[in-house]
This record gives structure tokens, C-alpha cells and sequence, in this order.
């Protein structure tokens, strides 16, 4: 979770009221929405992003919420894009609610997001840009913090179906096991 370390350490109060938004390839919606966009006559509808969870219902709001341990749910606005896999979340944090500065997230960052699964990286831009589907065909995550001292972004990229399915399966079987954590991932 990009927030919990900052609840954790106190950086962000727990009432903290957030925004999240993600852009997701469309494989992760399962074998109807693939269907629907492989299909060579589909609508032209599926040819640009299309927001979703509009009523702000999404079933991973409390899930969220109770792993960054906030007591107030984000505002969610999940996007899904005509790319088979990948996936860009994104907390938007102004300074004003930040006790600390920018640095101390990056630093904090640095230390939990070490590993050669979750990895914290200072510069990740593409020229201005971050890909959603960077990480597609892979079980690793990338961590970043972007923006400036007034308005922060907390960016994590990952494969939506590696990372955020299958791969965290695997992971955690290994763990369970006593194997080592990354035994058949792809890093």
C-alpha cells in the first residue's frame, strides 16, 4: 500500500481523507471485458479509458482502507484502458496534510520498499510520463514519489495480473512454505 507507511509513521493523520485513481489493462475485468475488447467488432466505446465505480462503491474501498489504515475511505476512481495488462495507481497528498516534507516520504519509501519485489525508485519518468503497462509480464512493483513540496504524488506501477494477482499468490505460497519469497516469480 503507497499510504500505510505514512499512517504507520504518522506522516499522514488517519482521517486523512484521500483520492486514489488507477489506470488498468483491461484483462484484469476477467473473460467477458476480454472478450469484449478482442473482439474485432467491438464497440468504440472500448477505444478510449472508461472511468468505473462511479457510485463509489468499488468492492476494494474497505480493503483499502483497512490496509493503509485510514478510517476514512479514499474517493476511488478506478480507469480501465484498451491494454491487456498493467496497472498505475496514484494518491494524490497535499502538503498541508503532510506532517513532514517531501523527502521524509522518499526516505521512508527507500526503506520499506527495498526489496526485489517492492522497490521504491526515485526517478521513474519517461520523458514526462509513466507507462501503466511498464511492468506488464512481471511480478515485481515499482514505488515513486513525484510532484512538489505543495502537492505530492505516492505512484505505484505493477502488472495488474502478475503483482496483483497470480504473482502475489505465488509469493505468498512461497512465504507459507518457507521457501524463498521470489521462487518462480518473474523479476
Amino acid at each position: 500500500s503507497l499510504v500505510e507507511p505514512l499512517v504507520r509513521e504518522k506522516l499522514i493523520a488517519a482521517d486523512t481523507a484521500l483520492t486514489c485513481f488507477s489506470i488498468t489493462g483491461y484483462t484484469g475485468g476477467g473473460k467477458k471485458m476480454i472478450a469484449g475488447y478482442e473482439d474485432p467488432e467491438r464497440d468504440l466505446a472500448l477505444d478510449a479509458p472508461r472511468q468505473y465505480g462511479l457510485s463509489q462503491m468499488h468492492k476494494h474501498l474497505k480493503e483499502m482502507s483497512y490496509i493503509s489504515g485510514l478510517t476514512t475511505d479514499p474517493i476511488f476512481c478506478p480507469i480501465v484502458a484498451d491494454y491487456p495488462c498493467g496497472m498505475e495507481v496514484t494518491v494524490g497528498l497535499f502538503a498541508k496534510d503532510l506532517k513532514g516534507k517531501l523527502s521524509d516520504i522518499a526516505g521512508l519509501y527507500r526503506s520499506v520498499y527495498s526489496g526485489p519485489v517492492v522497490c521504491y525508485q526515485q526517478e521513474c519518468s519517461e520523458n514526462g510520463f509513466l507507462t501503466a503497462n511498464a511492468y506488464s509480464g512481471s511480478d515485481s512493483m515499482q514505488i515513486t514519489v513525484a510532484g512538489n513540496e505543495d502537492r505530492i504524488l505516492l505512484v505505484s506501477r505493477f502488472d495488474n495480473l502478475g503483482k496483483g494477482a497470480s504473482g502475489a499468490a505465488v509469493q505468498n505460497m512461497n512465504i507459507m512454505l518457507g521457501l524463498a519469497e521470489t521462487e518462480g516469480l518473474i523479476l
